[in-house]
Parts: structure tokens; sequence; C-alpha cells
């Protein structure tokens, strides 16, 4: 059953913090130990046993659609959806391309050790999945209320979303136009019809800057199978 799920990744941003503003590579593209970041999640994907995947891309499309001919041991296409079209827009121009079956969402700068066998057991007709991470805050946790501080912790935690989902065709009747974030604007209408569940993932790692490059990197140096 796994094998009809698509993958559709999120690859058009302008990587602007990464790339501290001058915009010249493409995040995704990124290698980290001489390997694109795209690629190790493309691998991820290949573990759960997807083969076919769809790239949204905008920024840099031309060096985009070059790495996707160059994968040749899966079905992949890399799709020009705009230069500057937000996250549920690029979603809602593929709308055609993904039917009425069950597919896969992320972002081509994250990394974790999802489950799609378990996503699709917790996935009903009534619910779509996302992965969620708990994160463990290094330097003290500070609530506030009304202006003053009301707590402080040593140490903290919070769960953040680790941008892995299992959505349907559903997604697109809460997407109203090509403006909207998916993070920002979709997800909350998800989470107030109470159909958005999740699912916690113990290893998550997202490249922001590129300082994360190392950090990954040396990290995949003392365990190359760290996320599957």
């Amino acid at each position: 059953m796994n094998k009809s799920i698509k993958c559709v990744i999120f690859c058009g941003g302008f990587g602007t913090r990464f790339n501290l503003g001058k915009l010249k590579i493409l995040k995704p593209l990124a290698k980290i130990n001489g390997e694109e970041i795209l690629k190790k999640i493309i691998n991820l994907c290949v573990k759960n046993g997807i083969k076919n995947f769809l790239l949204l891309g905008g920024f840099n499309f031309e060096e985009l659609n070059k790495f996707s001919k160059k994968i040749k041991y899966v079905n992949i296409k890399a799709i020009n959806t705009g230069l500057n079209t937000s996250t549920g827009g690029r979603l809602k121009k593929i709308k055609s391309l993904l039917g009425c079956e069950n597919f896969l969402l992320t972002y081509g700068d994250s990394l974790a050790n999802f489950n799609l066998k378990k996503m699709l057991k917790n996935k009903t007709k009534n619910n779509m999945i996302m992965n969620i991470f708990d994160y463990k805050i290094e330097y003290g946790l500070v609530k506030v209320k009304k202006n003053l501080v009301s707590s402080f912790d040593e140490k903290g935690s919070v769960l953040i979303n680790a941008g892995f989902y299992l959505l349907d065709h559903r997604i697109f009747k809460f997407i109203n136009s090509y403006r909207e974030s998916f993070e920002y604007d979709v997800l909350p209408r998800l989470s107030k019809k109470k159909i958005l569940n999740f699912i916690k993932v113990s290893k998550w790692f997202a490249v922001d800057k590129k300082k994360d490059l190392i950090k990954l990197g040396n990290l995949l140096k003392i365990e190359k199978d760290y996320f599957l």
C-alpha cells in the first residue's frame, strides 16, 4: 500500500536565514557530508516504501529540476509552483496530481525518523496526521503573564511541529487561496475542525542556518543511519 503513496516536498523557499539574505543556494540542495539534504529526505522516504515524489519548486528552480533528473531509483518530478507562492498555494497548485489517495507532505530541509506504516495505521477516514517532536530547551523556559514573568524553569521542553504530514484530498477544502501559508493558515483550520491528530517522533533535525549543516554532518558521521 505504501508504494502508491506520493511524497510532496516543499523546495521553493528563498532560504533567507540560510543564505544570510544573499539568495545563492537552494537550501534543500545544500550538501551534508557530500550528499544533498533533499536526497537524504528521499532516502528516508524510500525506506518507508515511497517511490513517487513531487518536488514543489520556485527559487532556483533550474537547479532543483537538474537534481530531479539525476535521481534514477524513484519516480520524481520537479514542478515550478512560482517564485513568491506561499506553501499553501504551492500545494493547491498540484491538486490535480494527487487524486483522492493519501499522500505524505514534508519540507526540503528537515529529517526525522517518521514511520509511514504507523501513520497509516493511525489515520482514519476522519483525521489527518502531523508528526511532532519533544524539543528540549537548553537555556531555560520563561513564562510571562500580563507583562510580568510568572515562572522560570532551568530546563524545559516544548512540543514542536516536525514537518511530516499524512494527508488526503480533503486538505484542499482548507486552502482558500494561493497566498495562504500551510503552517499559519491551513493547519489551524484543521485543528479547529478537530481532524488533526499527531504522532511523536524521537529524532528530528531541521537545517535553518549554515551552522546546522555542520552539526548535522557531525551527527551523521557518528551514526550514519541515525534517522532510519
